[in-house]
């Protein structure tokens, strides 16, 4: 699989995981997820909150499988200023459904598409 201007061959980490037991649940395939319990993922992020990896699914049931994407090259949304890809940003949550901004936290922004709202982390 290719990513990028430039492409090349990514190695891809990909997990089962589940959604809560109760509570709304409404993930969209692509959206940052965050670890809440054993295996068990949300999409419901808070600013800062450290992302687990990228739900490759949409889901909109409790206790229900959803293949989730921990290492290799993670397409998010995200919102703020626009990143810069500096060799030193990561990712964390911001606050809404499943999107991303630029900060302290796992992975490392590898292209940003201003246009689109989307930027490229290597978790």
């Amino acid at each position: 699989m290719a990513y990028g201007d430039f492409g090349g061959p990514v190695t891809e980490l990909i997990i089962t995981c589940k959604t809560a037991s109760s509570g709304e649940v409404d993930i969209k395939g692509g959206d940052a997820v965050k670890l809440v319990g054993a295996y068990e993922i949300d999409n419901a992020l808070e600013d800062g909150d450290r992302i687990f990896g990228q739900a490759l699914a949409d889901c909109w049931r409790n206790d229900a499988a959803v293949p989730v994407r921990v290492r290799g090259i993670c397409d998010f949304a995200f919102t703020g200023e626009a990143p810069e890809v500096d060799g030193e940003s990561g990712v964390v949550g911001a606050v809404g459904a499943g999107v991303v901004q630029a900060g302290a936290g796992v992975g490392l922004i590898v292209k940003v598409n201003n246009e689109a709202g989307t930027l490229e982390a290597l978790l």
